[in-house]
């Protein structure tokens, strides 16, 4: 009796006929040379693949996610996921809203490419392969960025230069950061664009910036709008007095723990593959991670009583 091949969706079948599933992954044998990739087009159980702990992305839109499951479902998965060998089996490297599709569909078996790939590679190409889709938004951008500084110890310019990106847009969007969580939220939801990002990061005082904030989300300013309205409320704070800088030291301090705040939020996010939002000051305030699904709860619970992603001295 011939054995039935795994079902890939309609189409894909027909046009990778000789397509055959490999043997279980063996360890990475250490530093190769992390541009090749296995030849050919491989098959893998999606339970076999590990989300990456590097994916830029942090949020899916709900809407968007059942557009490509329903896709999925008629026409099958056509562009393969790319991934990269582990000692535990696969990680994936780009794919990851097809692979959750992928999923919901119940699909046994999808396409994947392997590649030979460092960490700092698999974060590399998440993150370019969202950028070229055009399809992350500014605030994950750079947290992705924020990574590729802190935890491959690359310079902005070295970072522009792996992109594709001038340094000035590296630098701009690491600037976001600074921005408080509720309006790196909206960013993310891209109910703002990276235009008012730019916009409210031009205002200093911190009263002026949260009502440009709520003017600019409730009214629908554009980002022209935006601009014109800043430079009005810096003006009556400056008559009224309301815009004089704090001391230098009170000043200064406080910038250093937002940038803190701003730094261990990042880390954290990587850390747990999930959006984390540090708020309060240097002596109390709260720790809020967010997830999605079941899947995603069980994951993060999973996570937090594992002691060795605890590490002392953390940034």
């Amino acid at each position: 009796m011939t054995q039935q091949k795994p079902a890939l969706g309609k189409g894909l079948a027909s046009l990778l006929p000789g397509v055959q599933r490999p043997s279980a992954p063996a360890a990475p044998a250490g530093e190769m040379d992390n541009r090749d990739r296995h030849p050919g087009i491989s098959l893998a159980s999606p339970e076999e693949i590990m989300i990456n702990p590097y994916q830029p992305r942090r949020d899916f839109d709900e809407s968007a996610l059942e557009e490509l499951t329903q896709s999925i479902r008629v026409s099958g998965i056509i562009q393969p996921l790319v991934v990269r060998r582990t000692d535990k089996g696969y990680e994936l490297i780009a794919g990851e809203r097809r692979l959750r599709a992928a999923k919901r569909v119940g699909l046994k078996s999808v396409p994947i490419v392997i590649r030979r790939s460092t960490d700092r590679e698999s974060l590399e190409l998440a993150l370019i392969e969202n950028i070229q889709r055009q399809n992350l938004n500014c605030i994950d951008e750079a947290v992705a960025y924020s990574q590729l500084l802190t935890d491959f110890s690359l310079t902005q310019e070295e970072v522009a230069t792996r992109v594709g990106k001038d340094r000035a847009t590296v630098a701009n969007h690491l600037r976001l950061l600074r921005l408080s969580e509720e309006i790196q939220r909206e960013l993310r939801k891209q109910t703002l664009s990276f235009g008012h990002g730019k916009v409210l990061l031009s205002v200093d005082n911190a009263e002026v910036r949260s009502r440009l904030f709520r003017e600019i989300s409730e009214r629908k300013l554009s980002v022209r709008e935006a601009e014109k309205r800043a430079t009005e409320l810096q003006e009556e704070a400056q008559r009224r007095g309301e815009a004089a800088p704090a001391s230098g030291a009170k000043s200064a301090q406080k910038q250093q723990l937002a940038d803190r705040l701003s730094l261990l939020s990042a880390d954290l996010t990587r850390t747990l593959s999930a959006r984390v939002e540090l708020k309060g000051s240097d002596r109390r305030g709260k720790i809020v991670v967010h997830y999605g699904t079941r899947e995603d709860l069980d994951r993060l619970l999973a996570a937090m009583q594992n002691r060795e992603i605890w590490q002392p001295g953390r940034t």
